[in-house]
């Protein structure tokens, strides 16, 4: 019975429709193809190694409690086995301003 009322919860929960977030094209001032390109000279510039990294993703994302507010966060895998470590970089849309990161996960 327990199971059955799982199954009811899931079956109900799977068919409520997802909402993505919108971006406001007024808060983007800096767009993706050149986000793309200021990402890839920081990076260049922190990351001596990154011939050893692939790019894997770039996406909008807005941090909470991070001043700088929405950003595109662009991320570098490994290209060696485990793929463990990652380059992580962040160009803020109001600025261009950008940040640079080295994960281990």
């Amino acid at each position: 019975m327990r199971g059955a009322g799982l199954c009811l919860v899931l079956a109900c929960w799977a068919t409520h429709p997802l909402r993505g977030q919108d971006l406001d094209s007024a808060a983007v001032r800096v767009p993706l193809d050149s986000a793309l390109r200021l990402a890839d000279r920081a990076a260049a510039s922190a990351f001596p190694d990154r011939s050893g990294y692939q790019l894997y993703s770039i996406v909008p994302r807005a941090l909470k409690g991070d001043p700088g507010g929405l950003h595109w966060q662009v991320r570098w895998q490994e290209k060696t086995f485990p793929h463990r470590r990652w380059l992580l970089v962040r160009v803020y849309m109001n600025d261009g301003h950008a940040t640079t990161e080295r994960l281990t996960h």
